[in-house]
């Protein structure tokens, strides 16, 4: 008569080991994002590749902005070699501040970045989203969107002078006279949308498709399944572009004076008139100072819609 087997004991759940474990897991510091994991030479590659860059920052960015702080603080003479002296004062600014002029154009382009950003996103949003979501082939998407990225090839002031003869021509049409306020908005617009569908683009290629599917399952028709599910993914992409158009148009002088052709002023244009026109070097930094500033309240006023940090 065979023997029975007797079965195996079952295996005993070591939970005092489990618990241990999760509490050394607990106990380790967390390690952030491209930390090296072990300390040594990997901190000095990594600054070793990043000094190139951060230097050409320093030199042409970080020392141009210390040194028109600087001579806003300075004091203008005639007849000095290079139009002031190291004397402090803060004249400059009080002079700026008391221009009703200059605040008046401060808010003109104010005005005009707010109607540039809003224009480029209603424009631009319908672009990226067809290249992104419909276009289903990535051959495609490229093609499509190097063909979309085409008039960078061209200069920008070559672009900006392009525009003049065709607004004046379109907005006669209308009634509306050239140059003016109107014809300068508009060749904004068409220079600078491209800074919106990009940032667009690349935000809506990354939506979660499985997202947008289940949302049809429940029933949502197209506008609550934007609102609810592509519209929250794409809040980086847009305030990204909103920061690039703002700041680009918000102290633009070069296509205000080529298109506007000095029948039409903004901030940018009064700070070019200190510099080249009056020669006023310490005014014309201190107007230029208080407009970094306004753009910097700006992009952080845009910056409020999206975390950055934890959207991207």
């Amino acid at each position: 008569m065979p023997s029975s087997s007797v079965p195996d004991p079952a295996p005993q759940l070591d939970v005092a080991g489990l618990e241990q474990a999760e509490e050394l897991e607990a106990a380790r510091p967390e390690r952030a994002l491209g930390d090296a994991k072990e300390a040594g030479s990997g901190g000095w590659v990594t600054a070793a590749l990043a000094l190139p860059g951060g230097l050409w920052l320093g030199f042409f960015l970080l020392a141009p902005l210390v040194f028109i702080v600087l001579v806003s603080f300075w004091t203008y003479e005639l007849g000095a070699k290079s139009g002031f002296t190291a004397k402090w004062t803060l004249s400059n600014y009080g002079t700026i501040i008391h221009s009703s002029t200059y605040w008046h154009n401060m808010l003109g382009s104010l005005y005009t970045s707010l109607i540039s950003v809003a224009v480029c996103l209603l424009l631009g949003f319908p672009v990226a989203y067809f290249l992104a979501l419909k276009v289903r082939t990535l051959r495609n998407q490229i093609a499509l969107f190097v063909i979309a990225l085409a008039p960078f090839w061209t200069s920008f002031l070559v672009r900006s002078v392009a525009w003049t003869y065709p607004l004046s021509e379109v907005l006669g049409k209308f009634g509306v006279s050239t140059p003016s306020t109107t014809s300068v908005r508009l060749a904004m617009i068409q220079l600078y949308v491209l800074f919106m569908i990009t940032p667009l683009f690349f935000t809506l290629a990354q939506v979660d498709r499985t997202a947008i599917e289940a949302a049809r399952d429940l029933g949502g028709n197209w506008w609550r399944t934007f609102v609810a599910v592509i519209l929250p993914q794409t809040l980086p992409g847009i305030v990204i572009g909103s920061i690039f158009i703002f700041v680009l148009t918000m102290g633009e002088y070069g296509t205000v004076l080529v298109v506007g052709q000095n029948y039409v002023q903004s901030v940018g244009t009064i700070v070019n008139s200190y510099i080249v026109g009056a020669v006023q070097y310490p005014q014309g930094a201190a107007a230029a100072v208080l407009l970094v500033l306004a753009l910097v309240v700006g992009v952080f006023a845009i910056t409020r819609f999206s975390n950055l940090r934890e959207d991207l």
